[in-house]
């Protein structure tokens, strides 16, 4: 199996059923969070407020017992790998 192949189907089954604002939502705060130089204090600033306005349909992807937050550690993770990565050293491969 490709890579590509691997990584659609992870995506597939950690975001069961997004919506295109949603997927683009978590795309965007999982950017954020990897590209801050303190990321994991973003983050429970983040899930903070999420406590306080109570807007789970919005933001609920921050729990981690919420089901779409597999999807958004995934997309954090990948996009910290991309800050990480070089690009020249993955225009080489």
């Amino acid at each position: 199996m490709e890579t590509s192949s691997a990584a659609a189907m992870m995506d597939h089954r950690a975001a069961p059923s997004l919506s295109v604002e949603e997927k683009r939502r978590i795309e965007r705060v999982a950017r954020c969070v990897a590209r801050d130089r303190d990321g994991d204090l973003t983050e429970k600033l983040l899930l903070r407020l999420l406590a306080i306005t109570r807007n789970g349909r919005r933001w609920g992807f921050l729990a981690p017992d919420h089901p779409l937050h597999p999807y958004y550690l995934q997309q954090k993770v990948s996009e910290r790998c991309r800050i990480l990565r070089p690009r020249n050293a993955a225009a080489d491969r």
